[in-house]
């Protein structure tokens, strides 16, 4: 269970479309860590080998999904941020071309269904980077975390679900700014 003490915090991204939260045990925002981790070539290759196992399915070399995640992440990075600015200034494709529910149709009841969202990677082949964000509105996300997915459910990796967890209490938090 991802647990914290402190403040959470609000960090903009691109005003009135994308933000960012500041975990309490954090220096940084998730969107910062996020960008400095998916392209730090010693921590992509510690997390491949911690996490050898999971590669078999895609069939990767450490180098080679080092190499893939950091295309695939600076790619979805560049994506989204021109997706935020073009939210603000009403042009298209925005943000909401790129996000996408995180809980399937069947999950329709869950709490938190039209809250918790999700932006992929587009590799030719399936893509594994994910960011995690909360939907306050229209055009306007708060993200939440990140996340490498190599299994086919988030509840099956423990990162993950410490990723769900975070959505949750960004979830609340974000209530008691009124922003939900």
């Amino acid at each position: 269970m991802f647990t914290f003490e402190g403040e959470i915090k609000l960090d903009r991204i691109i005003e009135g479309a994308l933000y960012a939260i500041r975990w309490p045990s954090d220096q940084c925002n998730c969107w910062v860590e996020m960008a400095d981790r998916l392209q730090d070539v010693e921590y992509l290759t510690d997390f491949f080998t911690e996490h050898r196992e999971k590669l078999g399915y895609f069939k990767k070399s450490i180098t080679d999904a080092v190499w893939r995640t950091r295309n695939e992440s600076n790619e979805l990075i560049q994506e989204l941020l021109k997706m935020a600015k073009n939210a603000t200034t009403t042009q298209e494709p925005d943000l909401e071309a790129l996000f996408e529910p995180l809980h399937r149709k069947e999950g329709y009841l869950h709490s938190r269904f039209h809250t918790d969202y999700k932006v992929k990677g587009h590799p030719d082949d399936a893509p594994w980077v994910r960011i995690y964000a909360v939907r306050c509105d229209e055009n306007l996300y708060v993200i939440t975390g990140y996340g490498i997915k190599l299994v086919r459910q988030m509840k099956d990796d423990p990162l993950l679900v410490i990723e769900l967890n975070k959505l949750e209490k960004a979830t609340g938090f974000l209530k008691t700014l009124g922003m939900l």
